[in-house]
C-alpha cells in the first residue's frame, strides 16, 4: 500500500515537471522574440559621450495611446540610422545599433504597411522632435525594442486628439494705440523728407524752365541788331571795321547772355 502510494506521489511530481517544463518552452515560443542582444543598449549608451545629443522624432504615450509604439518605429529606426553612420564601419558600436535597426524592421515588416502609414498621418501634427541625451535616447529605443517584443496581431485602431492651434495673443488697447502711435510717427517722418524734396525739385524745374525762356527772348532781340550791323557793314564796302559802340554792345550782350546761362548758345 505504502509503494502504491509512493508511485502515485512520484507520477505527480514527474507530471507537474512535465507541465512546468511545456510553459517554459511555450512562453519561449510565444513570448518576447528579443534577444539578449537588448541588454547591449546598456553598454551602448556608456560607449557614446553622455552630452551627446541624438535628434529624436517621437509621440508621447498619453498622446499615442494604444498606437504609441507604432508610431514610434519608424522615427527610432530613422534616429539608429543616423547615429550608426557616425561610426566607421569597422566599429562595434555600428555594429550593435545595426542590431537594433534588424529588429525593429523585423517586427515592422510583420504590419501592413498601409495601415502604419495612415497611422504616422494622423497623428503627424502630434509628433515632437527634441535632441536627448545618450541615456534617455537608449531607454526610449529599450522600451520600443521591449514593447515590440510581447506585441502581436494588426495595429489596434485609435483616434488622434484634436491638433493643437496656436492662440492668438490677447488684444489689450494699449498695445493698440502705441502701435497706431508708431504708424503714424512713420508716416510723418516720411512726409518731412518727402515733402521738401518735392518742393525743391518743382522749383528747379521751374528755375531751368524760366532761364531757357528769358534766354530765347534775348536772343531774339540780339539777332537783329546784328544782322543790321552785318548789313550796314556790306553796304560800306563789306571789309570797314565795325563801329566800336555797337561791338561794344554786341559784347555787352554776349556778356549777359552768359551770365544767365546761355553761353553754349551761338549767336
Amino acid at each position: 500500500m505504502f509503494h502504491m502510494r509512493e508511485v502515485k506521489i512520484g507520477e505527480s511530481i514527474c507530471v507537474l515537471v512535465l507541465l512546468f517544463s511545456g510553459l517554459v518552452t511555450c512562453s519561449g515560443v510565444f513570448g518576447s522574440p528579443l534577444t539578449d542582444d537588448v541588454a547591449t543598449l546598456d553598454t551602448l549608451s556608456e560607449n557614446i559621450p553622455s552630452d551627446y545629443r541624438i535628434p529624436i522624432k517621437f509621440i508621447t504615450k498619453d498622446v499615442g495611446g494604444a498606437c504609441w509604439l507604432h508610431l514610434n518605429l519608424y522615427p527610432v529606426e530613422g534616429s539608429l540610422k543616423k547615429l550608426a553612420i557616425k561610426f566607421g564601419n569597422q566599429s562595434t558600436n555600428k555594429a550593435n545599433i545595426t542590431i537594433f535597426i534588424t529588429m525593429l524592421q523585423d517586427f515592422r515588416f510583420t504590419l501592413n504597411s498601409d495601415d502604419l502609414e495612415d497611422r504616422m498621418q494622423a497623428f503627424k501634427c502630434h509628433y515632437r522632435r527634441e535632441k536627448w541625451p545618450t541615456r534617455r535616447f537608449f531607454t526610449h529605443v529599450k522600451s520600443v525594442l521591449t514593447v515590440a517584443g510581447s506585441t502581436f496581431g494588426d495595429i489596434p485602431p485609435c483616434t488622434p486628439p484634436p491638433c493643437q492651434t496656436l492662440a492668438a495673443p490677447p488684444f489689450t488697447p494699449g498695445q493698440s494705440r502705441q502701435q497706431n502711435g508708431m504708424n503714424s510717427a512713420v508716416h510723418g517722418l516720411l512726409a518731412l523728407l518727402i515733402i521738401p524734396s518735392v518742393a525743391i525739385l518743382v522749383l528747379t524745374i521751374q528755375m531751368a524752365l524760366g532761364r531757357r525762356s528769358h534766354c530765347g527772348a534775348r536772343m531774339r532781340e540780339v539777332e537783329p541788331h546784328e544782322g543790321a550791323e552785318e548789313s550796314r557793314n556790306e553796304l560800306h564796302g563789306g571789309a570797314a571795321q565795325e563801329d566800336p559802340a555797337s561791338s561794344s554792345a554786341s559784347e555787352q550782350d554776349r556778356a549777359w547772355l552768359d551770365s544767365l546761362g546761355c553761353a553754349d548758345t551761338e549767336v
